[in-house]
């Protein structure tokens, strides 16, 4: 377990100097799938770096920091637990045991979170009734699933699904279907399934939880690209960009002040 915390470790300090880079560089760019692939590009580059070794001749302060860490956390694994207190040394494992207990118990709570999420997304989409998108779409020939509720649920796409509320298709069905079909074709999900991979191990890193917003943005931004390339009225869809956000943060208030 020692190695493997090392690991997470590093690769967190890994995510975290990139993207710092990336916010600095790169993150007021409008060429978006170059972003994209480029926070693609950092997740895989973390998930790799930590795994090369690299020797030096001399030492550094940080290579030093390091290899104390390393060996603290390797220490945690060998010592026995009837060892524990009884030097300022065994002190000092078993806070790192406390540590690795505490990541533990973190993953354990966003697997319980991911499953309960899953199961949500399962139940709406057993729970519409499905649809030819081609009856609102009549020029485009999709292999995709729509569903459609009756009650008010912000739209959405996961993989090869699209879920809207019937109100929502009757007044602006075209655009919004085009919305999510964009993000489907452009495999945004497989991105967000990434990220959420990385929060699972690297939940304690708040680069982890800021890459997959900057992703998210990315893909409205590609999505909205999309919507404008395929006819729709630049000025009106504006508006109904604002109406949802607006619609949206009167729902979270009204939320809110329930009791």
């Amino acid at each position: 377990m020692g190695l493997f915390f090392v690991y997470i470790l590093k690769s967190s300090v890994c995510l975290a100097i990139f993207y710092l880079f990336y916010r600095l560089l790169l993150a007021r760019e409008t060429f978006h799938r170059f972003n994209r692939f480029s926070l693609l590009g950092i997740l895989l580059l973390s998930c790799l770096l930590p795994l090369v070794e690299v020797s030096v001749k001399q030492e550094t302060e940080v290579h030093q920091t390091m290899l104390t860490l390393e060996q603290l956390l390797m220490m945690a694994d060998a010592v026995n637990a009837t060892e524990a207190g009884a030097s300022a040394e065994t002190a000092t494992v078993t806070w790192i045991q406390v540590a690795l207990l505490v990541y533990l118990a973190g993953i354990v709570f966003f697997a319980f979170r991911n499953v309960c999420s899953l199961v949500r997304l399962l139940m709406l989409l057993k729970s519409g009734k499905k649809e030819d998108i081609g009856s609102y779409l009549p020029s485009r020939k999709e292999r995709v699933t729509l569903i459609v509720h009756n009650r008010d649920i912000a739209p959405f796409s996961w993989m090869g699904y699209i879920v809207i509320s019937r109100k929502d298709l009757e007044e602006n069905g075209r655009e919004i279907l085009i919305h999510e079909l964009a993000h489907i074709h452009n495999r945004h999900s497989w991105d967000l399934l990434v990220a959420d991979v990385c929060i699972f191990f690297q939940w304690f890193n708040p680069a982890s939880w800021l890459l997959k917003q900057e992703l998210q943005n990315i893909h409205e931004f590609e999505a909205d690209e999309t919507v404008i390339k395929e006819g729709v009225d630049a000025k009106q869809y504006q508006l109904l960009l604002i109406l949802k956000s607006a619609t949206k943060l009167f729902s979270v208030l009204l939320a809110s002040k329930r009791p």
